[in-house]
């Protein structure tokens, strides 16, 4: 039975910039694309700091500082989903965060209302691992005091999907809300009736 539902923050929760400072500014690339998560990977798994995860992005797309800092930044708030997590899962399941993030952005990004929704928060900085590492899944159904079985978990990233699968979380592969609506309750609906 589902008890709490995990959300991730970057690509779910609010838009995710730095996919589309990617596309923008080094589609196609393999190799720069491999430095940028290399990149990515040590930010937030708390080895480098943000301005040093800045300074490497501005290497690679060869653009400076300063305009590579507010475009990597651009996220902006889920404004359908926070509602429908408030108006209609709140009430009824633990509600969590598990993010690959180089430092406390939910925070920094959303209202304090809208952060007080979520039961707890696992940042992957902290915790010195990152998603898809099946660890970090274990210890995020740990601190809300249920099994990993008993969570459901809504990513953007197919790999973090299957990381929370073989931690033996159920998962929602998220592309847009109407779509992660209709198949959340189908699996809400089924998981009523086992």
């Amino acid at each position: 039975m589902i008890k709490a539902i995990i959300f991730d923050f970057f690509g779910v929760l609010v838009s995710e910039g730095f996919k589309q400072f990617r596309d923008n500014y080094f589609p196609g690339d393999d190799n720069k694309w491999q430095r940028a998560i290399s990149l990515v990977n040590k930010h937030d798994s708390g080895q480098i700091t943000k301005a040093d995860f800045i300074k490497g992005m501005a290497k690679i797309s060869h653009k400076d500082y300063d305009f590579v800092a507010q475009n990597i930044n651009d996220n902006r708030p889920n404004e359908t989903l926070i509602k429908y997590i408030r108006e209609q899962l709140k009430l009824r399941y633990k509600i969590s965060v598990l993010s690959n993030a180089g430092d406390d952005y939910l925070s920094q990004m959303l209202k304090p209302q809208d952060v007080a929704l979520f039961d707890d928060i696992v940042l992957s900085y902290r915790y010195k691992m990152i998603k898809p590492q099946q660890e970090i899944f274990e210890l995020a159904a740990e601190r809300l005091r249920v099994l990993t079985t008993e969570c459901l978990f809504i990513d953007d990233s197919p790999n973090h999907c299957d990381g929370a699968r073989r931690a033996g979380m159920k998962t929602i592969f998220y592309k847009d809300f109407p779509s992660f609506k209709s198949e959340l309750e189908k699996i809400l609906s089924s998981d009523a009736n086992d």
